[in-house]
């Protein structure tokens, strides 16, 4: 398990693209949500919601697509939801910093504890 954090307030892409971690295997899909527009540059197997166009409306199938991406990402949703039912996670943190990350993967690694993963 690897958790990757920064300084102050960055957006969750940018931190992926600075990071880019080598650990996560090539030949495997990834299911991103909206924030990640631009990952199928880096990654050929990503799936993303579809946008609806300007002044338009999306197909029947492009909306069953994002219904079944929704429905398989909404798993991580609530674990990240699980994680911060811890207080220091979900507000500002405002203990030593040297210590964050061992924190970060210490409430991870609860929750997956807790779901016998």
């Amino acid at each position: 398990m690897d958790v990757q954090t920064c300084n102050g307030s960055v957006h969750d892409f940018s931190l992926y693209k600075q990071t880019c971690p080598d650990w996560l295997p090539k030949n495997t899909s990834y299911l991103a949500d909206s924030g990640y527009q631009g990952i199928a540059k880096l990654h050929d197997q990503t799936f993303i919601p579809f946008k609806k166009p300007k002044g338009g409306e999306l197909l029947a199938l492009c909306k069953q697509a994002n219904q079944y991406l929704a429905k398989c990402r909404i798993l991580v949703e609530h674990k990240i939801g699980l994680i911060k039912l811890f207080k220091i996670v979900a507000e500002r943190y405002r203990n030593r910093r040297q210590r964050y990350d061992l924190r970060m993967k210490l409430f991870a690694g609860l929750v997956n504890l807790e779901l016998n993963i």
